[in-house]
């Protein structure tokens, strides 16, 4: 592997700690899910230290992976405790049971469960490191869980067992999933194999998400252990030099071979029979697949692969079981109460034929979309109509208060942000993300509606665009971003 000599860039080398801790702040104070005001944020050398308090695990966990998404952070301490409400150990178990009952991957294994004093136990065998990973998510998604004990053992029943590839053959997997990860730029990292799977990475990542991401596929690729202390985060990494030759044009053919390795890896889509076909960059997604996640799961997994600029997903959603409806509305109004961001809100279902509506009002963007996730994680559900409300004054308040955090002034009582505050509220959001900093993005706000202008490298890369301009407080998005590496017609 061609080995580049690193050069942080003068803009990087002013990223200072003190610009790093505030901007972590600021990004707390502006999107949801986390508790703000309960949590300390400090940095030395680029490395983020959280403390403090978050009242559910999710959010613990989501202010982690917020401070690994800003430019210039190394790394995370996460030190949050977690003040969860207090349930009893059986209705704790109760819950992350049916959880993990109603998930359409978990449901499929025999895991146990004991609870006590918010602390719970998993017991069980999984086939894969990915199926241990969204299990633990299940039951880490359940109000009142303070902390969950991973005694979850990979058995590789129907997939080949760590040690059974050649050192050689490990190497290639891995090197192969990070070079179609479009999230990573992997031309600063070498992969040397261990005996009996184990795997060492080593080199740079340009942030410390996309170390967390580069470790991910190793895992996945099936290493039985992964070593990564020598894999670095330098932040000038982010250079388009350093990428290498990341978006090189790849072959149809090659692409389609990515989208169903990709597939094969993901437990949710595995289970189903997605057909695959790609012309000229562009996929067309058919088939069948069991549950309404999968269904989205693999349009997210197909965008991620290099190469790829638009996916149509024409997926039909056939479920093993049928479920009545009267039974999916049961099913779906109690995950939405199971859910720590969700349970204070009183939302109304509506199934009918297996698709199921929402209705209520909810206080943020992103309370709406997770209500939508969770709904689509219920088995049975076919589809899912999001009419879930977010009043406008709610939507744009976020906004208005970051853009007056960067200057130091008050926002005025009862006052409507300006379309200049939230374009600079979006504006900041895009300028600390590792990813889309330095891209061709223009920001254009009127009646608390953005325009979002310009190009960006990937598919991905266009739509966090667009969620960032909801979490900066904007009420709709008219997204005309173009995508640098597809078609320019």
């Amino acid at each position: 592997m061609k080995t580049l000599e690193i050069t942080s860039s003068t803009e990087e080398e002013e990223l200072a700690d003190h610009d790093i801790m505030t901007a972590v702040e600021r990004l707390f104070a502006t999107k949801k899910g986390v508790t703000a005001h309960l949590i300390d944020v400090a940095a030395t050398q680029g490395i983020v230290m959280l403390s403090g308090y978050s009242d559910n695990l999710l959010a613990r966990e989501r202010a982690e992976e917020i401070a690994k998404a800003v430019r210039g952070v190394r790394g995370v301490i996460n030190q949050i405790g977690v003040r969860a409400i207090d349930l009893p150990d059986a209705t704790l178990r109760r819950d992350v049971e049916e959880a993990l009952l109603q998930d359409a991957v978990a449901c499929e294994y025999t895991i146990g469960c004991t609870a006590r004093d918010g602390e719970v136990l998993l017991l069980g065998e999984v086939p894969s490191w990915s199926e241990k990973q969204l299990i633990l998510r299940v039951a880490k998604s359940v109000r009142g869980v303070r902390g969950v004990a991973d005694h979850l053992v990979v058995c590789h029943v129907e997939r080949e067992p760590p040690g059974s590839k050649s050192e050689a053959e490990l190497v290639a997997a891995i090197q192969e999933m990070i070079d179609w990860d479009i999230r990573i730029d992997g031309a600063q990292v070498q992969v040397t194999a261990q005996p009996n799977g184990g795997a060492v990475l080593s080199g740079v990542v340009g942030s410390a998400a996309a170390r967390g991401q580069t470790i991910a596929a190793a895992w996945r690729a099936g290493a039985g252990r992964v070593l990564a202390d020598e894999l670095l985060v330098v932040p000038g990494a982010l250079s388009h030099e350093l990428r290498g030759d990341k978006y090189r044009p790849r072959s149809d053919e090659d692409i389609l071979k990515a989208i169903r390795d990709c597939f094969r890896y993901d437990p949710r889509v595995r289970a189903g029979t997605p057909e695959v076909e790609v012309r000229d960059g562009r996929v067309l997604l058919r088939g069948t697949v069991s549950n309404l996640k999968a269904q989205r799961t693999a349009e997210q997994d197909a965008l991620g692969v290099v190469g790829v600029w638009l996916v149509d997903n024409y997926l039909r959603v056939r479920p093993r079981h049928n479920v009545a409806d009267h039974d999916i509305q049961r099913h779906m109004l109690a995950a939405l109460l199971r859910d720590p961001y969700l349970q204070r809100y009183a939302m109304e279902v509506v199934v009918h034929n297996g698709k199921a509506s929402l209705y209520g009002t909810v206080d943020s963007q992103f309370d709406k979309l997770q209500a939508e996730d969770v709904a689509a994680g219920v088995n049975g559900v076919i589809a899912v109509e999001n009419r879930l409300v977010v009043p406008t004054w709610y939507a744009t308040t976020g906004g208005d208060y970051f853009a007056c955090y960067v200057s130091h002034a008050e926002p005025a009582a009862g006052k409507m942000p300006g379309s200049d505050a939230l374009t600079r509220t979006i504006q900041q959001l895009l300028y600390w993300s590792p990813a889309l900093s330095g891209q061709d993005i223009e920001v254009q706000v009127a009646n608390g509606r953005a325009t979002l202008t310009g190009t960006v490298h990937t598919p991905q890369d266009r739509q966090h665009a667009a969620l960032f301009a909801f979490e900066g407080g904007a009420h709709a998005v008219d997204n005309q971003l173009r995508v640098r590496y597809g078609p320019q017609d």
